[in-house]
């Protein structure tokens, strides 16, 4: 009720005092201030307000209203805090340090409203509440300005580049504090006054680029005196050289076997992508340029062994290496032969081996057959086939296969021919030959016994009686099949020797 009638006396004074001295106060009375302000709710707001006193009149006494249906409330009074309305009370103070200011904050904003400063003689008055006062109009808002993040469209890997983030407010005692979710250099914080009472607080920090940020989210976010949070993010574009170069096999096998033809891709990780390949074979005797390959992806036909390749990804920021990628190349049994493993003896097995010096993988994956005169020998999966108590069925033709991975390879064949311990001639054989060379072979394996039949009583001259049964062997050249092994031969002879039935003999 107080308040009410200082008010209305108020009014009534400046009446008086306008009508008895008309333009006497308000003439040369000048206040400036922003027509509208907006305000965070629960935050502050600052009401930059200036103005200028008449000539000659130094002593004035300013107070801030709010405007109100009949009687404006006193929000702010420099002459007696004790107007002040009650909810406004420590809520408002003036701020500025300069002679002509009448800046307002108001703490905790709550509520729009229309506001003006008075001091005495400033604006026209009335008993009809028709003020003509220099007024600003507070829109409090619930929801806080977001931040801008000012960064360049591109950026470099390794450049370092200062990217800032600003948000406006018009609480400048007690700004937002902003905040990146990434690293940086340098954080510099200010604040700007803009104008009609609106201010930015701006950090700026120096980036450095790294090529595991591209494509990211870059956000700062700021935080209101009230609590309240804002945030704006960006996607990082940033421009880097190739990185992560690898080779690719189309189809992810690294094994494969000699003669294959496989598709490779030179894959890297870069922005702008990379335009350029280069590709290497790398040998143990060196690396070799496949300077007709040149592109993204190449076809390539592996040879014997290991294939080791590489390649060399370029953009316009730079070149990236690949490591090595090496393919596992299977190939079939090369040199394959039929071997004697031991001396035959009285009593002894033949024994034949399969080998061979050129392999991949390791003989643990391979398999074994073997064939007389081009048929399966039932049941011999082994490298080693042994030969219990040769007689005429067991002569012939012998070849082994190897199997692996690859496919099969066959030995040359291996002859084996059986002589007759009492006469000394050469037992009827069964053997299958392949093509023209049975009439060949039927000639030249009696000649060849009779050669050796000869040195043999050459070399035996005193003796006298039944000859020991013999096993004349013959090697061919390598083969890919257990039929065109009887083809060619090399002739080598080792002999059975039966003593019982020698001594028989030369007893009769």
């Amino acid at each position: 009720m107080m308040e009410r009638y200082r008010h209305l006396h108020r009014i009534i004074l400046m009446v008086v005092l306008q009508g008895g001295f008309p333009g006497s106060y308000s003439q040369d009375w000048a206040i400036t201030l922003p027509k509208s302000i907006r305000a965070l709710r629960g935050s502050c707001v600052v009401i930059p307000c200036t103005f200028t006193l008449p000539r000659g009149n130094k002593d004035f006494s300013l107070d801030w209203y709010k405007e109100k249906f009949l009687f404006d409330k006193i929000i702010f009074s420099q002459w007696d805090p004790s107007d002040v309305s009650e909810g406004y009370r420590g809520r408002t103070s003036l701020v500025g340090n300069e002679p002509n200011s009448c800046s307002l904050r108001i703490n905790d904003v709550q509520e729009n409203g229309t506001y003006y400063p008075y001091i005495h003689g400033n604006c026209d008055v009335s008993l009809t509440a028709n003020y003509q006062c220099h007024k600003v109009q507070v829109t409090v808002s619930d929801v806080p300005n977001e931040p801008a993040i000012q960064i360049p469209t591109d950026l470099t890997e390794g450049e370092r580049t200062p990217i800032s983030c600003s948000v406006e407010h018009t609480c400048p005692p007690s700004p937002p504090t902003l905040q990146w979710n990434r690293a940086g250099y340098k954080l510099t914080d200010r604040q700007q006054s803009l104008k009609d009472g609106v201010w930015k607080a701006e950090t700026v920090m120096e980036y450095l680029p790294s090529y595991r940020d591209h494509g990211a989210e870059l956000e700062c976010e700021a935080t209101y005196p009230n609590g309240l949070r804002s945030q704006r993010r960006v996607t990082l574009n940033i421009t880097y050289s190739p990185k992560n170069v690898s080779v690719v096999i189309s189809d992810g096998k690294k094994e494969r076997k000699e003669g294959d033809a496989v598709s490779l891709t030179c894959a890297s990780d870069a922005n702008p992508a990379a335009n350029a390949f280069t590709w290497y074979n790398n040998k143990r005797d060196g690396t070799v340029e496949l300077r007709e390959e040149q592109g993204r992806s190449i076809t390539v036909t592996v040879g014997r062994g290991r294939e080791t390749f590489s390649c060399t990804a370029r953009n316009p920021l730079g070149t990236g290496n690949s490591t090595l990628s090496e393919l596992q190349v299977l190939y079939k049994a090369k040199n394959v032969t039929i071997k004697r493993k031991d001396e035959v003896k009285e009593g002894a097995a033949l024994e034949l081996e399969c080998h061979f010096s050129d392999y991949n993988p390791p003989t643990t994956q391979y398999s074994y057959s073997w064939y007389l005169n081009g048929n399966p020998v039932n049941g011999e999966t082994g490298r080693i086939l042994q030969i219990n108590n040769i007689t005429e069925s067991h002569s012939g033709t012998y070849s082994c296969n190897v199997q692996n991975g690859a496919g099969p390879s066959y030995s040359p064949g291996f002859a084996v021919t059986l002589m007759s311990a009492q006469t000394g001639e050469e037992l009827p054989t069964s053997i299958i030959l392949g093509g023209g060379a049975g009439p060949v072979l039927v000639i030249l394996l009696p000649l060849g016994l009779c050669l050796c039949l000869r040195n043999r009583k050459s070399q035996k001259g005193g003796e006298s009686g039944g000859r020991g049964a013999g096993a004349n062997v013959q090697n061919s050249q390598p083969t890919e099949s257990p039929y065109t092994a009887l083809q060619t031969r090399d002739t080598a002879v080792y002999y059975i020797i039966k003593p019982q039935i020698h001594q028989q003999n030369r007893s009769k």
